[in-house]
């Protein structure tokens, strides 16, 4: 665990900090090509909130069988506020206390939000990714970065997702649904592009689901959990 960012990111107070913070996880980045046939164990991760309280959900997979191995619930009031483009400051110390608690080791995180598809590359779940020193995918309900032509209604239609600047290739635009809005796709960390997607559409299982197996449970007792906090 890279503890120099985590640190950073858990003492930063403003946005100039938050900033410097991101533009050291950018440098970070590595993009590879892992085998995806040697993953044995995944996890989703999602959040939700309930006032100043927030309520982090991870779900631990069987890459192989899908059958859940593990799942942690962590309850905490969270400091930072919500931000566009600096969801990392809210939400990785309830990710991490979570992880920490995990028995099983996860060999990859899906993270409901942005990888690199962020104006600084520095999506939550990239850096998570630096954090961790583990492959990360970011996978979005909604776009913050970047832009795209619509995917045909087709399953599984992909379209670029793309830099407005620097005309790069920063993600995928994926309809994983017919007749649903498509979700976007992107690298966190250790893995790249091409892997990211073959993931993501691999645990949509052919349109059952709109976001993957492991997000869509997370997101699912997330929002079941926050019905038990009584503020």
């Amino acid at each position: 665990m890279n503890f120099e960012i985590l640190n950073k990111t858990l003492s930063a107070k403003n946005i100039y900090e938050c900033k410097n913070v991101q533009y050291l996880v950018r440098e970070l980045i590595e993009f590879r090509d892992i085998d995806i046939s040697l993953l044995n164990v995944v996890a989703g991760v999602d959040l939700s909130y309930k006032g100043d309280i927030g309520i982090c959900v991870l779900v631990v997979f069987d890459f192989k069988t899908m059958d859940i191995l593990e799942q942690v619930v962590t309850v905490s009031k969270v400091s930072f506020p919500y931000i566009p483009g600096f969801l990392a400051f809210r939400e990785v110390p309830l990710i991490v206390d979570s992880i920490n608690r995990l028995s099983v080791n996860v060999d990859l995180f899906i993270v409901d939000g942005q990888g690199v598809a962020h104006p600084r590359r520095a999506g939550i779940a990239t850096h998570l990714g630096v954090i961790l020193e583990k492959p990360t995918v970011g996978c979005a309900k909604s776009l913050l970065y970047g832009c795209y032509i619509d995917p045909l209604n087709e399953l599984n239609a992909t379209t670029d997702l793309v830099d407005p600047v620097t005309n790069e290739v920063i993600g995928k635009v994926i309809r994983t649904k017919v007749s649903t809005k498509p979700i976007f796709v992107s690298v966190g960390n250790y893995i790249n592009l091409e892997k990211s997607v073959e993931i993501v559409k691999r645990l949509t299982f052919n349109g059952k689901y709109r976001i993957p197996l492991p997000t869509f449970i997370a997101d699912k007792l997330s929002k079941e959990e926050r019905k038990k906090v009584i503020l």
